[in-house]
């Protein structure tokens, strides 16, 4: 299946609602696979506190009737419903600002392999996404990226299973 932004837009439509509705943070959308294996609709869902198997069940049931009705996937396929983890993916622009200062991975629709493009997360405006790499700031329209994950530490990932942001220091 060729996965195109268009796919998983109209993805994220039939889904955030319902993930919404269920007091849950819709994080990711990824559609996997095709023509060899089968395709796989994996959902990443997050909730200050944490979230436990009974939430992803619980997500996993009332997603796919509404899945069924819109029937955005033609193809056979299987539904995932996930925490988002320590290589925590990034799709929405206000979460490419919101995790500014952490270290990213970013894949750009139409590139081939593993060729990912790590740096620094500087934050987004406009629809554009800001990426340190090196010394030089480099520029992507969030159209053009298939797929970003940070590279949180520990650190960061414990904050954020906390509610609170993965880069500022707790006062004591």
């Amino acid at each position: 299946m060729l996965v195109t932004p268009d796919i998983l837009r109209r993805l994220r439509d039939t889904i955030d609602p319902v993930v919404d509705r269920l007091g849950y943070e819709l994080v990711a959308v990824e559609l996997t696979g095709g023509a060899d294996s089968r395709t796989v609709l994996r959902i990443s869902i997050d909730h200050a506190g944490g979230v436990g198997i009974e939430d992803c069940g619980k997500v996993a049931r009332e997603l796919s009737p509404a899945l069924d009705v819109d029937d955005p996937i033609v193809e056979a396929y299987n539904l995932e419903v996930s925490t988002p983890g320590i290589e925590r993916p990034v799709q929405k622009l206000a979460d490419f600002q919101r995790f500014a200062g952490c270290e990213v991975r970013i894949k750009p629709f139409g590139v081939e392999g593993r060729r990912r493009v790590k740096g620094t997360l500087l934050g987004a405006d406009g629809g554009v996404v800001r990426v340190r790499v090196d010394k030089d700031e480099r520029l992507f329209p969030v159209e053009s990226i298939e797929r970003a994950n940070l590279a949180l530490t520990f650190d960061q990932f414990q904050r954020l299973g906390k509610g609170l942001p993965p880069n500022e220091t707790e006062s004591t």
